[in-house]
C-alpha cells in the first residue's frame, strides 16, 4: 500500500506558506497573481508548470479533473501524445493520481525504479523516479489532482513538498472560481434561452389570437362585430403591452412611460401626451392591466375629442390624469375589475379624472 505524505498537524495554509523558504515566496507570489487572472483552467496549470518548472527542475506534471466519476487528464506537460492517451482517464484508488484522489491525501512516491509496487508502473514507464501527487480539493468537494514529477532525482525535499502543496492549494481555489463562474454563466445563459422562447412564445400565441378573433368577424352579422372588434383591439393592447419586454435585458420589467407612449404612438388610446414623469418599471402583468384600463377609459371618446394625459409620481402613487375626459358615472365591469387588479381608484379630478395606483403596486 503507498506510504502517502500527511498533511501538516493543524496547519492551515497560510502557516504553511510561512514555512516556504524564501526564494519560492516570490514563485508563489508570481504564481498567485497568474491564477486570480487565469480564464481557462488548463491553460493557467501550463503556465503554471512553465513558471516553476526550472526552478525545481522538474520533468513532468499531470493535471486531472474529478467528473463526480472519474479522473479526467485535463492538462499534462512532459508526456508524448501517446502517453497522454494511456492516462486519459483513471478510476478512483487507479495508478497514484486515483489512489490519491481516493484517500484525498498528498502522496509522495520515491526511488520509484527501484519498486516493485504495481501503483508505479506507469511513472516507471516513464522513467520518473520520485512523483509527488496532491488532491485539489475545496471544502470536502474534490476537484482533482495536481501532480508533479522528476527522473534526475529520487525525492523531492520537504521544503519542495511544502511549496508544492501551497501552490496546489491556490490552484484548487483558482479552479473552484472558474467552476463557479462557468456555473453562473450557464445559469444565465439558460435564463436567457427561456426568457426568450416565453417571450416568443407569448407574441405568437396573441398574433395568432388576433388572426382566429379577425377572421370570425367577417362572418359575423354586422350588428355582432363590435364585440369582436373590441377584442382584437384588447389583444393588440395586450400584444402592445409585451412588446417592450422583446428588447428588454430584465424580463418582465416595463416602463411605465414607455408604455404610455406606446400607446398614444399606436393609436391604442386617443388621447395626447402631456407631462409624463419618470416611474419605476412595473411587471408585464401590471402593465398589460394598466393599458387596458387606459383603452378601457377612452374607448367611449368621440374622434377629435381633446384629452391630455399626465403622469406624476411620489414616494406613495402613481397618478394619472386624463384631463378632458369625463368621470364615468358607472365604470364598466370590465373597468372596475382592472380597477380591483392594480388596486387603483378612479375619481373625479380638476377637469378630468384621475386614476391613482400604489406604488409599488406589484407586491
Amino acid at each position: 500500500m503507498m506510504a502517502s505524505v500527511k498533511p501538516l498537524s493543524g496547519a492551515a495554509p497560510g502557516d504553511v506558506e510561512a514555512s516556504v523558504p524564501q526564494r519560492y515566496l516570490g514563485l508563489l507570489a508570481d504564481s498567485a497573481e497568474r491564477l486570480l487572472a487565469a480564464a481557462d483552467p488548463a491553460e493557467m496549470v501550463d503556465e503554471i508548470f512553465a513558471l516553476i518548472r526550472r526552478e525545481l527542475r522538474l520533468d513532468v506534471f499531470t493535471n486531472y479533473r474529478f467528473d463526480g466519476e472519474r479522473l479526467r487528464l485535463e492538462a499534462h506537460g512532459g508526456l508524448g501524445d501517446e502517453e497522454a492517451a494511456a492516462i486519459a482517464s483513471l478510476e478512483l484508488g487507479e495508478a497514484i493520481c486515483g489512489t490519491v484522489a481516493q484517500q484525498r491525501c498528498m502522496h509522495h512516491a520515491v526511488s520509484i525504479r527501484t519498486s516493485a509496487d504495481p501503483v508505479y508502473a506507469f511513472t516507471k514507464r516513464l522513467g520518473l523516479d520520485t512523483y509527488a501527487c496532491t488532491p485539489l480539493l475545496h471544502g470536502d468537494r474534490l476537484l482533482g489532482t495536481l501532480s508533479f514529477g522528476r527522473r534526475w532525482t529520487n525525492r523531492f525535499t520537504t521544503d519542495e513538498l511544502r511549496f508544492l502543496r501551497t501552490l496546489c492549494h491556490y490552484v484548487a481555489l483558482a479552479k473552484y472560481r472558474l467552476h463557479a463562474e462557468a456555473a453562473l454563466r450557464d445559469g444565465m445563459e439558460m435564463r436567457e434561452r427561456l426568457v426568450a422562447e416565453l417571450k416568443h412564445r407569448v407574441r405568437n400565441a396573441l398574433q395568432v389570437a388576433v388572426g382566429l378573433v379577425g377572421a370570425e368577424v367577417g362572418e359575423m352579422p354586422v350588428a355582432a362585430q363590435a364585440p369582436l372588434y373590441r377584442a382584437i383591439e384588447r389583444l393588440q393592447i395586450l400584444a402592445l403591452a409585451h412588446r417592450p419586454l422583446y428588447g428588454s435585458e430584465l424580463p418582465g420589467a416595463i416602463d411605465v412611460g414607455r408604455l404610455i407612449a406606446a400607446l398614444i404612438r399606436d393609436g391604442a388610446i386617443p388621447v395626447t401626451a402631456g407631462k409624463i414623469a419618470a416611474a419605476p418599471p412595473v411587471r408585464i402583468e401590471t402593465a398589460a392591466a394598466l393599458a387596458l384600463l387606459l383603452h378601457a377609459l377612452t374607448l367611449p371618446l368621440s374622434p377629435g375629442e381633446p384629452v391630455t394625459l399626465h403622469l406624476a409620481m411620489d414616494a406613495r402613487r402613481m397618478t394619472i390624469a386624463l384631463n378632458g375626459l369625463c368621470h364615468p358615472d358607472e365604470p364598466s365591469r370590465m373597468v372596475r375589475g382592472l380597477l380591483h387588479q392594480l388596486r387603483g381608484t378612479l375619481a373625479p379630478g380638476t377637469g378630468g379624472t384621475v386614476l391613482t395606483l400604489p406604488v409599488p403596486h406589484d407586491d
